[in-house]
């Protein structure tokens, strides 16, 4: 079920922030590069987000946008993997 794929993909972002998040509160941008390659996210999608997305949400903030796509893409390769 999605609703499950979707629990684990955010406690899949729990885990890593929890890992990943200095006492500051900061997160360094190589393990975000990693995250977001764990996902099929690269270069090239990032070009193509970034271009787009003022398109359809023109006040959106980048980085929320982003983690719910991280979110999105993680939770459907779970449910992917769970039915092979």
């Amino acid at each position: 079920m999605l609703t499950d794929a979707l629990q684990a993909a955010f406690d899949r972002i729990e885990d890593f922030l929890a890992v990943q998040t200095d006492d500051s509160g900061a997160i360094a941008l190589e393990p975000v590069m990693r995250l977001q390659e764990s996902v099929g996210i690269d270069d090239d999608a990032r070009a193509a987000f970034v271009a787009r997305l003022s398109d359809v949400q023109p006040n959106a903030h980048a980085g929320a946008v982003l983690l719910g796509l991280i979110v999105g893409l993680c939770a459907a390769e779970l449910d992917r993997d769970k039915h092979r």
